[in-house]
């Protein structure tokens, strides 16, 4: 009898804390937040059959119990009042969110311009990385980055930041760190053109310029066209930069320029000799980055499963797929590990493959609304991604019956590289619930990579209709 007492109280012990309300906010991920916005987003998830109220409003719960709630904000602190009952039990909570007034905008004193008197600066970058920026900024648009040991002329200092000395209509800029400290010469060394050799291989079409010192370059994408213009290097009618154009017949693919000792050598990716229209994905080398991992987590869906694993489970999908097409893959990571920005990028031009695919799913600003911000999107940089941005985004919304959120220009580490034909693809929203849940079913993962791999084939095919 008494046994028959431990086992019953034991059991309604463990149904009444089964019954339990219960409040997992996810977002905002303290008590206590400043959010200098017209809105926020309260996501988290509690009992699947609770009542849920957000300041005595209902919200409704999606499956598992999961929550996202947009919430206006006035000027000052606002209490957030959250409660959810559940079998009678209830749990309450209160999230403090403090808005500030908009003060008069503080303008943030300009370093002045020093301009060199001390006749011609000299200085090396001395990185491998060195990047050359329109203004004196971190923020500021990059305009390339080069390697170590290219000679620079320094016009002034802003900052911590040297202003190059060319001349045209751009300006430069390069930040103290990236040259070796400047010194003063009695006169500019002007580099000249020996030769322009032009050759080919199986995989790249190569035009080397002996330079006598590296210098300066910038290159420019026009339909099937680059522009390579070499700074203080004179041309043909003794103008101050020279710029040679190369036309191709072809569409443009990966591309880059690298210096081997002085001689700077533009390389641009051939199309495969043949190209099987039933198999169109034979031999080709593609690079696919499962974005995040390890310690990475981006960004968290309201029961807290982590982007980083979402990304992961489309990415090996992916490579599983475009291995059995016959593609030549290679990847950051098939585990739940830490990888750099730059490891990825040097990954994928190492094995110089033709194309990059960085895998992510997308979160909002603090600021944003999930039930009007969501979708898929790609993002890319370079012209010659474009194209190929264009067709996955649009198979992806329709494949995938989701929202089409267009395709962006953007400056990521994984697209803004020219070799190889790099994209950053954004499937989906973590903070919007429809498509939350669909993240979290391995089918849907497998239909965004089954979209992805079908894109690719459409744009290898588009590119052998051009040839």
């Amino acid at each position: 009898m008494i046994r028959n007492i431990f086992i019953t109280t034991i059991l309604l012990l463990f149904c009444t804390i089964n019954a339990q309300a219960r409040i997992d906010i996810v977002y905002p991920s303290a008590n206590q937040a400043t959010i200098n916005a017209p809105s926020t987003y309260i996501t988290g998830n509690t009992n699947k059959n609770a009542s849920l109220t957000i300041n005595s409003e209902k919200v409704k719960l999606w499956e598992g119990g999961i929550f996202v709630y947009n919430v206006p904000l006035e000027y000052g602190i606002n209490k957030i009042k959250i409660k959810s009952i559940h079998s009678g039990i209830r749990e309450n909570r209160v999230i403090i969110i403090k808005r500030n007034k908009p003060s008069a905008k503080t303008i943030a004193k300009t370093p002045a311009y020093k301009q060199n008197t001390l006749g011609v600066l000299y200085a090396k970058t001395i990185n491998d990385n060195s990047t050359v920026r329109e203004k004196p900024s971190k923020s500021s648009q990059r305009v390339i980055d080069l390697p170590s040991n290219v000679i620079l002329y320094l016009d002034g200092q802003q900052g911590e930041y040297y202003k190059i000395q060319e001349k045209g209509n751009r300006q430069f800029w390069i930040h103290k760190s990236n040259i070796t400290t400047p010194v003063a010469l009695a006169k500019r060394i002007t580099p000249q053109i020996k030769n322009i050799k032009f050759y080919t291989d199986k995989k790249y079409e190569y035009y080397k310029f002996y330079l006598t010192h590296p210098v300066l370059y910038t290159l420019n994408q026009q339909g099937k066209s680059i522009n390579l213009t070499m700074y203080g290097v004179k041309n043909e009618k003794g103008e101050d930069n020279y710029t040679y154009t190369i036309n191709f017949d072809s569409p443009i693919l990966g591309y880059d320029c690298y210096y081997e000792d002085n001689n700077l050598i533009f390389r641009k990716a051939k199309l495969p000799d043949f190209i099987n229209i039933s198999s169109p994905l034979q031999g080709i080398k593609i690079f696919v980055d499962a974005g995040h991992g390890g310690t990475e987590k981006g960004t968290t869906g309201p029961d807290r499963v982590y982007e980083k694993n979402i990304n992961l489970d489309i990415a090996k999908n992916l490579i599983r797929m475009l291995k059995e097409a016959g593609s030549d893959v290679t990847y950051s990571r098939i585990t739940d590990k830490n990888v750099g920005l730059r490891e990825r990028v040097k990954t994928a031009k190492d094995n110089n493959v033709l194309i990059s695919i960085s895998i992510h799913n997308n979160s909002l600003p603090y600021g944003g609304n999930p039930y009007l911000t969501h979708g898929t999107e790609v993002h890319y940089y370079n012209e010659n991604a474009k194209d190929l941005s264009l067709i996955i985004k649009t198979n992806l919304a329709k494949d995938l019956n989701i929202k089409d959120n267009g395709i962006h220009k953007s400056s990521f580490a994984l697209t803004r590289q020219t070799n190889p034909v790099s994209v950053l693809v954004e499937a989906a929203y973590m903070q919007y619930p429809e498509e939350y849940i669909k993240l979290k079913n391995p089918q849907f993962r497998k239909e965004i990579a089954k979209s992805i791999k079908k894109s690719l084939e459409e744009y290898i095919l588009s590119l052998n209709k051009q040839i």
